[in-house]
């Protein structure tokens, strides 16, 4: 539901905020007072194509929000749409547009840059709008699908799910199949490949760890000579000296010797000669260590081969099976249980068709029942928008829903469905988005979504001059059904009309001042006698008498007694 509209330079509008109320709000004014900009500017919310020359003259870019609350129903649809895009979903929703004078367009939701085309996917789920500017879900032939079977009631829908649960069995009956091989010789090809690959593995009797370990010895074999050289140097330097001087465990001996003996005369150096004294132990027990790993290692190119070779052969299975030692290990365990059920595949896959061949008569039944319901609600269906086409003053108006079938069962059945629709009688129907015009459209609208207003989700519609060329009785049944309308869903109507602006929950009019020499366009929430004022001028057309006032009054207690028996 909409609950604010925000609007700067946008034409007329220098700075204007509308709270919408929930039910029947109706937008009135005179003339070119910019009703339709207000439209327009919702029409922008909802990705419809921007303008350079929409941005007011003299401001270099315009800006448009709108405050949305999401509706529960359409909640898991909305989140997936949102998270898609990263965009956390909320209870509350901030669409924007941006529109630069350069021709630049910029759509956010709650502050999020996104694509316009992302804003037209997101407000098919918020805002039906009907009229000069065309933004219809009933259009789309998957929303018509789902409006009938909505129509149809819990015997359609039950038996639409019950499509959809042998839908998707089939389809489970269909992969375990495909696993398993559909014929003799493709299994034997899966068998063959799955032992090539478990054998090739098994041969190479991997250990979790063990490249990492190799790894570390390829690299102590790659640096054996090295190494040798260093520790011999550094323990030659410790234990037996080298050409520069004697062996630093002798000098370090020698300065222990003198400590003690100077230790003996002043008591208070014996902790300087117990450091000393473990210095030369711990660095006795150094040369020793580095003699031993001395002696320990050699350089053998056979063994670094060995190593390497073994390296290469682990890599060559971490490319086919595994990123790592453990995943090739694990790819090996799970080779082995499809082995053994590819093995006994012959008899499972034997039941599994005999399984796929039931379903498949069962979901062609399930199908062909789904569909009989369908023609049943398309026929009711026609015959009610027909009726309420006919109090509409489109009396030789043609609706009819057709179904087509499918070239394959499809999850929602084999149907496929077209709304089709003739205003003038003697002519074909066409699909409906073909051949209607926009004042026909918002009526033939109307007729369709008060018929099925518990079922329509989209929660907010806009009527645009939805009483062009029309009045009398009919433009009171069209007050009536928005009135009727307005009980399931947020209405908006942009009207001319005094009737349809006396059923109104929330009327508002938009009006044009002058402001320092330049012209604007306002918003206005009337009350009580504001409302019958604004009444009384659509009922004459000029200043409010006193029997017009009297009419805008009967006009507003009238529908106050409709509304209350709804």
């Amino acid at each position: 539901m909409l609950l604010e509209l925000k609007v700067a330079n946008f034409a007329l509008i220098e700075n204007l905020t509308w709270q919408a109320v929930p039910g029947l709000n109706v937008l009135t004014g005179e003339t070119g007072a910019g009703k339709s900009i207000v439209i327009g500017a919702i029409s922008l919310l909802l990705g419809e194509r921007a303008a350079a020359e929409q941005v007011r003259l003299g401001a270099e870019t315009a800006v448009i929000e709108g405050l949305f609350q999401v509706s529960p129903a359409l909640r898991p649809e909305m989140d997936a749409l949102l998270e898609s895009a990263g965009i956390a979903p909320d209870d509350l929703l901030i669409l924007g547009r941006e529109l630069s004078r350069s021709g630049r367009s910029v759509g956010r939701v709650n502050g999020r840059a996104v694509p316009v085309s992302f804003l037209k996917e997101l407000g098919r789920y918020l805002i039906d709008l009907h009229g000069q500017h065309q933004h219809q879900s009933l259009l789309r032939e998957e929303e018509q699908l789902q409006l009938l079977d909505a129509y149809g009631g819990e015997p359609l829908l039950r038996q639409r799910e019950e499509v959809a649960r042998l839908y998707r069995q089939r389809q489970a009956c269909r992969s375990a199949l495909e696993a398993l091989g559909r014929d003799s010789a493709e299994r034997e090809r899966r068998m063959d490949l799955l032992v090539y690959q478990l054998e090739e593995i098994q041969k190479a009797k991997l250990t979790p760890g063990e490249e990492e370990e190799l790894l570390q010895q390829e690299k102590l074999l790659s640096h054996a000579e090295k190494l040798q050289s260093l520790v011999e140097g550094a323990y030659s330097e410790i234990f037996a000296g080298s050409g520069l001087g004697p062996a630093l465990l002798d000098r370090l001996s020698g300065a222990l010797s003198a400590l003690q003996e100077a230790a003996a005369i002043d008591p208070g150096l014996q902790q300087a000669v117990g450091l000393v004294e473990s210095a030369v132990t711990q660095l006795q027990e150094a040369a020793y260590d580095l003699r031993d790993y001395r002696d320990r290692v050699s350089f053998d190119s056979g063994e670094l081969a060995a190593v390497q070779e073994r390296l290469s052969q682990i890599r060559s299975l971490k490319r086919k099976y595994g990123s790592t030692v453990e995943e090739v290990i694990a790819f090996a365990r799970q080779v082995g249980e499809d082995l053994e059920r590819l093995r006994n595949s012959a008899a499972e896959a034997e039941k599994l068709e005999k399984e796929l061949a039931g379903l498949e008569e069962e979901l062609s039944g399930a199908a062909r029942r789904l569909q009989q319901l369908r023609l049943e609600a398309a026929a009711r269906l026609s015959a009610a928008v027909r009726e309420s086409l006919d109090q509409l003053s489109l009396p030789q108006a043609q609706f009819e829903i057709r179904l087509k079938e499918r070239e394959q069962v499809a999850p929602q059945g084999v149907d496929r469905v077209e709304f089709m629709f003739s205003a003038n009688l003697g002519e074909p129907v066409q699909p409906l988005a073909k051949v209607i015009s926009g004042g026909e459209m918002s009526r033939v609208m109307l007729a369709i979504k008060v018929i099925l207003a518990q079922q329509d989700r989209v929660p907010t519609l806009i009527f645009d001059e939805i009483d062009a060329g029309i009045g009398g009785v009919v433009i009171q049944s069209v007050a009536e059904r928005l009135a009727h309308l307005s009980r399931h869903h947020q209405v908006i109507c942009v009207t001319h009309n005094p009737q349809i602006a006396a059923m109104a929950e929330g009327h508002f009019m938009i009006y044009k001042e002058e402001r320092e020499g330049r012209t604007v366009t306002r918003i206005k929430a009337l009350e009580d006698q504001e409302r019958k004022q604004e009444l009384a001028r659509m009922l004459d057309g000029g200043s409010a008498d006193p029997i017009s006032l009297r009419h805008g009054e009967s006009l507003l207690e009238r529908a106050e007694r409709f509304k209350k028996n709804l």
